[in-house]
């Protein structure tokens, strides 16, 4: 008679436990449901960024590119960035992958892999095979594809014979020269050498972290800081047993006391240059007697090496909002040292190459946060604070209507993929049949 209610509890459990598996939602229909909003949540940030990119508004102090933008703002990884501009930018010409996007029956992932892959002409039947792969099938399919681009008669035509005398075939030429208070560079190469300089930079602007952007100006800039990259990693790399060659070859900035600048047989240097040279770097003094040199004092850091790797370490890389760069960083003085700043941790920052010159040219202004030790703040030149804005709804606000729950998001039917029958015909081949 004793064991009646502890069996009476286990019976009770369990029918609970049963009461609570019947009563479960299946998560197959649930997961549709879910993404069915997510996919409506991506169109509308796709739309979104569609609007950033044609107007520039991402184009606000210190920020690279719009990819850069979404890092900060979105709260996305840069990858995920990328793949929203992509797609936002190649809506126009890939109109059904567009419409597919806006029906949810699209996921983000899967319309990343048409965006990345698919040529103009191509999207509908892309796009018909989309919607039922997922996204690994989706990649293996596309990333291989011979979608055929080439006009037949262009590939029946024959092959014009090579001149006597061709340029292609003339040796590499380099001319530099300064300029209107700038430094000019111009380069001509046959094309097996300058496809090796183009790695090299491609390389090096991928070390610098920089976002994607389709504009020809943006990749000029990105183009011109791997120049900067290269030229600083020859000036400090070394050979065996040689330590680097960077106290060899090194750009003499002449300051004097009323604090004008110049470079060696050059002109002034603008205020703002003067600034960030002297920021950080090697400080070697000399005294004059009547405008003649007399004496060479011990060169020594403007900030010295520990101080350097307290900062780095404190930041973990550049202290820019969304800024991925984590090598080749440099220390900003957020007072000056050139108007006394001290040099101490609380005072300095650390900066990427392309943030310390954007912001000596006065793209955005950092200042401490708070009083908090290491913690800084960031605002555009007009004052605005690089950071999201509050999402605090006016006194009075009527609610906004509720809105009918997006289709349900189907999913792909996770059949096999037979790659060897997958074909792809352009819109005009499909319109006439």
């Amino acid at each position: 008679m004793s064991s009646t209610p502890g069996l009476a509890a286990v019976s009770d459990s369990a029918g609970g436990a049963v009461a609570a598996a019947l009563s479960a939602v299946d998560p197959l229909d649930e997961v549709g449901a879910i993404c069915g909003r997510l996919n409506a949540a991506h169109a509308d940030l796709i739309d979104l960024v569609t609007d950033l990119v044609r107007e520039e508004s991402w184009a606000i102090g210190g920020i690279r590119s719009p990819e850069h933008w979404l890092t900060c703002f979105a709260g996305v990884s840069p990858a995920t960035a990328r793949d929203l501009v992509r797609i936002a930018t190649r809506s126009a010409e890939l109109p059904a992958l567009s419409r597919e996007v806006h029906s949810g029956r699209l996921s983000l992932g899967q319309a990343a892999v048409v965006a990345a892959h698919t040529p103009t002409g191509y999207d509908q039947a892309v796009v018909d095979l989309a919607v039922h792969a997922t996204v690994p099938q989706l990649r293996r399919a596309l990333v291989k594809y011979d979608f055929a681009t080439t006009n037949d008669a262009d590939a029946d035509s024959p092959t014009p014979p090579p001149e006597p005398f061709s340029v292609a075939a003339q040796p590499a030429e380099l001319s530099m020269w300064f300029d209107h208070d700038r430094f000019h560079l111009s380069y001509s190469a046959p094309a097996d050498i300058g496809a090796l300089v183009q790695q090299a930079l491609a390389e090096a602007k991928d070390a610098l972290f920089l976002a994607t952007d389709t504009k020809e100006q943006g990749r000029r800039v990105r183009l011109a800081d791997a120049m900067a990259q290269l030229a600083t990693r020859s000036l400090q790399a070394g050979t065996t047993g040689i330590a680097g060659r960077a106290d060899k070859f090194r750009i003499y900035l002449h300051l004097d006391t009323t604090g004008q600048g110049w470079l060696t047989t050059r002109g002034a240097l603008p205020p703002h240059l003067l600034r960030k040279w002297t920021c950080d770097g090697v400080l070697q003094p000399v005294w004059e007697t009547g405008g003649t040199p007399v004496n060479v004092g011990r060169a020594h850091r403007i900030v010295p090496r520990r101080t350097r790797r307290l900062v780095e370490d404190r930041d973990r890389g550049c202290a820019y909002p969304g800024c991925a760069a984590i090598h080749h960083l440099e220390c900003h003085h957020i007072t000056h040292w050139a108007d006394g700043g001290p040099t101490n941790i609380d005072n300095l920052i650390s900066l990427c190459p392309h943030h310390h010159d954007r912001h000596h040219a006065g793209d955005f202004t950092i200042r401490p946060s708070g009083g908090r030790p290491g913690r800084f703040r960031f605002a555009t030149r007009h004052g605005h604070p690089i950071e999201p804005a509050a999402a605090t709804a006016p006194p009075g606000t009527t609610p906004p209507p509720v809105q009918p729950a997006p289709p349900r998001y189907p999913g792909p039917t996770n059949e096999i993929l037979h790659l060897d029958q997958v074909r792809f015909r352009r819109r005009s081949e499909r319109l006439r049949q």
